[in-house]
């Protein structure tokens, strides 16, 4: 990968500061900025509005404005305001909690803030939380029903092989079996699906290491693994039998006009892709599955219920902003936003003192899938995968991506495409 001179990346920083507003500009002293990855989601639109009016409604004289990040690369985005000494008030994490935590850019939660509405209060990091906890997020794989059924698959693939033998079935009778893009994030969430749930137990004892853990210690390795091949060997075989010409150059948003345009059988996303039933008005019966185990374990939901997640407090705001942007985080639990928040992300309620429980849409489809995704919570184990807490988690910049991109540019030699993923994480743990 080509890396521009120390000059350029201080002209990159500085540019991406004034275009995301990392960089101190002359903002109103009493306004909040929060960050938020909204992007041509309507349903994340619909949240921030409520979230906003419930907030300003509720401290006259004061704003709260958006930085929507889209579909940016969080981590870049996140380096650039830690270089420049200033986060917006209000940060949307996602893995990336230590990282600003290590960096002395957090303020800490108070426990009496998740008392209030019934949080349970995720695991500490260097003795403290620092996120907001919004909901049940869960991983797992959306499926056209009908295209399903045609091959006679009505039930979840118990195991990664029964899996690929049914997308077989699918590519025979002439579905598209896999909605997949090879560009950006999302090409890697096949990878790391198999990688949480084959390499991590789900409930480990105290005491012992994780696999990130013991990979940082250089206990293991991903070229010495077996199970890592064998992950590896199975999306050479995936993408090779089931993705077509081209899609090295496609991302998230073409993958979501392919499957909600009933051109697609399988699309392995999280549980946010509900979300964008209604407002699309998809109308085609959709499933939501467990992602099938490669070692004999019961297919399971990989879900983010221990980790620090959410929205935080940066700590590089003047006093009385921080308290108003603990406001902020109060009116997230204000019912009628939480409610938008769960029915535009397809999550679950993690607060117990705020009357609702899930996402709701008058769209029946929409509906639907919610009410299948509650019963396959039901149904169907949890596991947490690397999402354990914040020790536990890969080197935050660790692109994921770039062995599938590999896959699709012709390479299939396994122990290549190991070291790559070596070479990746030792870049990027560097890099932090």
């Amino acid at each position: 990968m080509r890396r521009p001179v120390a000059g350029g990346i201080l002209a990159l920083t500085l540019l991406a500061a004034l275009l995301f507003g990392c960089a101190k500009p002359q903002e109103n002293a009493r306004t909040i900025r929060v960050v938020r990855n909204i992007g041509g989601r309507e349903g994340f639109k619909q949240h921030f509005e409520a979230w906003r009016s419930a907030f300003e409604k509720a401290n006259p004289g004061w704003k709260m404005d958006l930085i929507d990040l889209g579909d940016s690369n969080a981590a870049s985005y996140y380096k650039t305001c830690v270089a420049t000494g200033d986060l917006p008030e209000i940060v949307q994490t996602w893995s990336l909690t230590k990282y600003m935590v290590d960096s002395d850019m957090l303020t800490p939660i108070p426990g009496s803030y998740y008392e209030k509405f019934g949080v349970q209060m995720p695991a500490p990091y260097k003795g403290q939380q620092y996120n907001s906890q919004g909901g049940l997020q869960f991983l797992g794989i959306a499926v056209n029903k009908a295209m399903w059924a045609d091959v006679g698959v009505t039930q979840p693939p118990a195991t990664w092989d029964d899996l690929i033998a049914s997308l077989k079935k699918l590519k025979d009778k002439g579905h598209r079996p896999l909605v997949y893009g090879g560009r950006d994030w999302s090409a890697a969430v096949p990878l790391t699906y198999a990688l949480q749930v084959n390499l991590y137990d789900p409930d480990p004892p105290a005491g012992k290491p994780s696999w990130t853990q013991r990979r940082d210690r250089g206990e293991v390795k991903f070229t010495t693994d077996p199970t890592v091949r064998r992950v590896v060997q199975k999306m050479v075989e995936l993408l090779d039998l089931f993705t077509e010409k081209g899609v090295l150059s496609d991302g998230y948003p073409e993958q979501q006009r392919l499957f909600y345009g009933n051109q697609g059988a399988a699309w392995l996303m999280g549980c946010w892709i509900a979300g964008d039933l209604e407002p699309n008005k998809v109308s085609q019966d959709i499933e939501y599955w467990p992602i099938p185990s490669m070692t004999g374990a019961p297919a399971v939901f990989l879900a983010s219920t221990r980790m620090q997640s959410g929205w935080a407090i940066s700590k590089s705001a003047p006093e009385e902003k921080k308290q108003k942007a603990q406001a902020v985080l109060e009116a997230f639990y204000e019912p009628q936003v939480y409610q938008l928040y769960l029915n535009g992300e397809g999550m679950f309620s993690m607060a117990r003192k705020v009357p609702v429980a899930g996402p709701k849409s008058d769209w029946p489809a929409a509906q639907k899938l919610f009410d299948g995704m509650a019963a396959g919570l039901k149904a169907y184990p949890t596991h947490t995968g690397w999402l354990l807490g914040l020790e536990d988690q890969p080197p935050p910049s660790m692109k994921w991506e770039r062995v599938m991109q590999e896959i699709l540019s012709g390479e299939k030699d396994v122990d290549k495409l190991l070291a790559i993923l070596d070479d990746e994480w030792d870049r990027a743990r560097k890099g932090q």
